[in-house]
């Protein structure tokens, strides 16, 4: 990882770059993703696509390939740097929160999106239909469409809330039972 030779730091950056490969693994990503993370989470200065490959052993394509995906999701950010020319740098987004936002934002704000136009088409066509199976998938329809929408007015509130002030409200929710 070449930053420091303090035996004790670097085991602690290994055993949490260690967790941010196993992470990935459980979001989708490659391994790979997350140990670049990591070195880039450490890091106290952006990298750049040489320095990551030096620092993790992966070729430069496989860093340019996580760069781009995790530049999609905000886990990176793209730097230039005064006198470096046009070579791109990278810094970790350390704030999960504005990553889960992010993610909300762009992934799951889509998805439900999508399945509320779907759902209000169908419930259309099924209200106009004569029968009791139209009856039944209409039921089951409008009960989903209830779910989607109550998620879209939650994923609303996540996505203009600080976590602090989110933890708050819960904790007020708590001491109210």
């Amino acid at each position: 990882m070449g930053e420091t030779n303090d035996e004790p730091v670097t085991e602690a950056r290994e055993e949490v770059i260690d967790a941010f490969e196993r992470a990935g693994e459980v979001w989708g990503f490659k391994r790979s993703y997350g140990r670049l993370y990591g070195v880039l989470f450490f890091a106290d200065e952006p990298l750049s696509l040489s320095d990551l490959a030096d620092r993790s052993s992966y070729a430069k394509s496989t860093v340019s390939t996580a760069m781009s995906a995790m530049e999609r999701y905000h886990l990176v950010q793209r730097r230039s740097i005064p006198g470096e020319g046009k070579t791109a740098f990278f810094e970790a987004e350390r704030d999960f929160w504005y990553v889960f936002q992010q993610f909300l934002t762009q992934e799951v704000s889509r998805e439900i999106t999508v399945m509320l136009r779907a759902l209000e088409s169908a419930e259309d066509s099924l209200e106009n239909a004569d029968s009791d199976q139209a009856s039944r998938d209409l039921e089951k329809v409008r009960q989903l469409k209830t779910m989607y929408d109550r998620s879209e007015r939650l994923v609303g509130l996540l996505q203009r809330e600080s976590i602090d002030r989110l933890a708050g409200l819960v904790s007020r929710l708590r001491s109210d039972e």
